[in-house]
């Protein structure tokens, strides 16, 4: 169920003077335009407070164009400062907090002041939070820090409307997914007048590839997996392939995308060893509900029914063994 109380969201800000806002990691467009849009309405409504971007990791290399990335911090810089400069309220944004990563775990049990802006269908629930902004039925987490912008009437400023266009092409795959809607191009058409380059955005966001990344991808087609009468696609990236490619763990978004438009594919997965027997797992789906099977996975997994992810721990036959059987058992019930 929806919470929109934008008044109460705002107030429970009001009540701190330092203000963090933390997102999962594995940072991703939606992600990283939610916190740069939120981050600069906030800094309008609050100009004396002070604002922060924290992640486990650096905003990736690929977002760098925003204006505001220049403001994402790592959080073992902060925790290596004295407690009392740590944030007093921390806003989890695009996911749940068990998402977090460890050293973000420990500024969120400290903080006494706890926030979520999300739209995701699985994860923590209402009392979790001591505030939050909740929409499972928005295309993307951007759009409900657009109708905050809207019912509170703040500006629009160019670098707020890219950030949050920024997340609705990612999230709706330059509005070609399902949970594109009239009213999320009507939302687009509102954020292009705000006068910010909308190619650029699309292109360095999304689509732009270095070399690096291209040496990724080959090693992706070179060993994908056609299982279940192709009904199953799969791919593995672990750290030899990653390292033999020159590029970084972040830079396999998009991916995924090689092997689920393939023309059987119901359900597609990457699985990217991050660091040895750590995996990260994303999957995209037609018509089957991967968040609540990221979530069967880890409790900490989740995401989109049609596109979710999960962190798993293990040797890379193990973990393949156990999605793989989840996803079996899944399709043949």
């Amino acid at each position: 169920m929806a919470d929109l109380n934008y008044t109460d969201f705002i107030h429970a800000i009001a009540a701190s003077d330092h203000i963090a806002l933390a997102a999962p990691g594995m940072s991703d467009g939606d992600s990283v335009g939610t916190q740069c849009a939120l981050l600069e309405l906030l800094l309008q409504l609050f100009p004396a407070k002070k604002m922060r971007i924290i992640n486990e990791d650096p905003c990736p290399k690929r977002y760098h164009f925003l204006p505001l990335a220049k403001r994402f911090e790592v959080v073992s810089d902060v925790l290596a400062l004295p407690r009392s400069e740590w944030p007093q309220t921390m806003i989890c944004v695009d996911g749940g907090a068990e998402r977090l990563g460890p050293d973000s775990l420990h500024l969120w049990k400290h903080a006494t002041n706890k926030g979520q802006v999300d739209h995701h269908a699985v994860g923590g629930g209402q009392n979790d939070y001591n505030f939050r902004l909740y929409d499972p039925k928005a295309a993307a987490t951007t759009e409900i820090i657009y109708r905050l912008a809207k019912a509170k009437n703040l500006k629009l400023t160019s670098s707020i409307a890219q950030a949050i266009y920024l997340g609705l092409i990612h999230d709706t795959g330059m509005f070609k997914h399902s949970n594109t809607s009239p009213e999320i191009l009507r939302i687009a058409a509102d954020l292009l007048q705000c006068g910010f380059n909308h190619t650029e955005t699309a292109e360095k966001g999304l689509l732009v590839r270095s070399q690096s990344n291209l040496k990724m991808i080959k090693e992706v087609i070179n060993n994908i997996h056609f299982d279940l009468n192709e009904r199953y696609v799969w791919g593995v990236l672990d750290c030899k392939s990653i390292a033999a490619s020159g590029a970084d763990a972040e830079e396999r978004e998009g991916l995924i995308d090689l092997m689920f438009l393939t023309p059987r594919c119901e359900i597609a997965a990457l699985y990217t060893e991050v660091k040895p027997d750590q995996w990260r797992i994303s999957f995209r789906s037609r018509g089957w509900n991967v968040a609540a099977l990221a979530h069967s996975l880890n409790v900490t997994g989740g995401g989109h029914v049609q596109a979710a992810g999960v962190n798993l721990e293990g040797k890379q036959a193990e973990v393949l063994n156990r999605c793989h059987e989840k996803i079996n058992t899944l399709i043949h019930a």
